[in-house]
């Protein structure tokens, strides 16, 4: 909570950080791409997939779980393991 929470005339600016979660700042980036192109606006006109805005949200999200510790990269997909119990069977022989 915000040490100055509920003081009208606070003795100093507040500690508080100023951004938003990054997921939230995700989603709202995400909804405005929605609502330009579904409004006739072209993708590659886009002003919302600009690259200055994906860089944003990038380090917001670098900065952000570096603070918080948790770690947001892409798992990778593990591969489908076959049945190693069970070597396959020779061809029969005729």
């Amino acid at each position: 909570m915000c040490p100055f929470f509920g003081h009208p005339s606070p003795p100093a600016p507040c500690p508080c950080p100023l951004r938003q979660a990054w997921g939230s700042l995700d989603a709202l980036v995400g909804r405005l791409r929605a609502a330009y192109e579904e409004n006739g606006g072209k993708p590659e006109s886009n002003p919302f997939g600009a690259p200055a805005v994906r860089l944003y949200l990038r380090e917001v999200r670098d900065l952000q779980s570096k603070a918080r510790g948790v770690s947001y990269e892409k798992k990778k997909r593990k591969k489908p393991q076959q049945d190693r119990r069970h070597p396959p069977l020779p061809p029969a022989a005729t």
